[in-house]
């Protein structure tokens, strides 16, 4: 399935997978706040930035998983795959972010 799709694409180790689910988390992550900084109310929402956000978003997202992979790339002597790595990895969870918030605060207006 999609697992076994990403992994094709990636650099070997579960490297696909910890990228996926990061662009996909952060994706979600800039729906929740394209939604919440578009309502008048969003100051009150702190309850469900936290629990959404925090809670469950930092929960799905594999910050650690990411951190383990790069790290093991660099003792095995591999800064160059470790560099594109942890830059794809960035590049793509902030983009998304980017976009699915300026999607949403879009669509909201």
């Amino acid at each position: 399935g999609c697992y076994a799709l990403f992994e094709r694409w990636s650099l070997g180790g579960g490297t696909g997978a910890t990228l996926f689910v990061n662009v996909a988390g952060s994706f979600v992550m800039g729906l929740l706040m394209g939604w919440l900084t578009s309502r008048e109310d969003g100051g009150s929402m702190t309850g469900i930035w936290l629990f959404v956000g925090v809670g469950m978003l930092g929960a799905f997202t594999t910050f650690s998983a990411f951190s383990r992979e790069t790290v093991h790339m660099i003792n095995d002597g591999a800064m160059l795959k470790a560099s594109a790595y942890a830059l794809v990895n960035v590049t793509a969870s902030v983009t998304a972010f980017m976009v699915a918030f300026a999607m949403l605060k879009r669509v909201l207006a």
